[in-house]
């Protein structure tokens, strides 16, 4: 089911925005701004304890099948970037297409692409993983996380 906007259990949020804020790499100006464009719409996502995610929203740890008008498809999973091995369909949640995917849920379409090669890819089907984020990151850093996020969304609202 389609969900009206990106969605996150509070363990992928936080990791999520550990890694932006630390993430020393940018592979291009591309990635640059599908990682500006994530960072924007977390301010905006709904953030919910991670038992209530509706078992169709991508998260870390998903398994995500996405498909082309073509007929093109391609199964993955999602996880941290330490984690991250193409070879094993193993996609980081920060890479160019695991960013513009994670949160969102079963039936949305994203563009995916370099410029003069860009397709449009649908969430055909996700797959949650019993694996669970393991935030190994102080208490401290993980509430500070959290109420940014909150400063930062009034921000956004005035």
């Amino acid at each position: 089911m389609k969900h009206s906007n990106l969605m996150f259990g509070k363990d992928n949020f936080v990791m999520v925005k550990y890694y932006l804020e630390t993430n020393e790499t940018i592979e291009d100006y591309r990635h640059h701004d599908t990682l500006k464009l994530l960072d924007y719409n977390m301010l905006r996502a709904s953030v919910v304890e991670t038992e209530v995610v509706p078992a169709d929203v991508v998260q870390i740890y998903s398994t995500i099948r996405v498909r082309s008008k073509s007929g093109w498809a391609k199964t993955f999973e999602l996880v941290p970037p330490y984690e991250e091995n193409n070879k094993n369909n193993r996609i980081s949640a920060i890479s160019s297409l695991g960013a513009k995917i994670i949160g969102l849920s079963q039936g949305h379409t994203i563009q995916h692409g370099l410029p003069g090669d860009i397709v449009s890819l649908t969430i055909e089907k996700v797959v949650q993983n019993k694996k669970r984020v393991k935030l190994d990151i102080p208490k401290e850093t993980f509430e500070e996380i959290l109420s940014n996020r909150k400063k930062n969304l009034l921000a956004l609202t005035i």
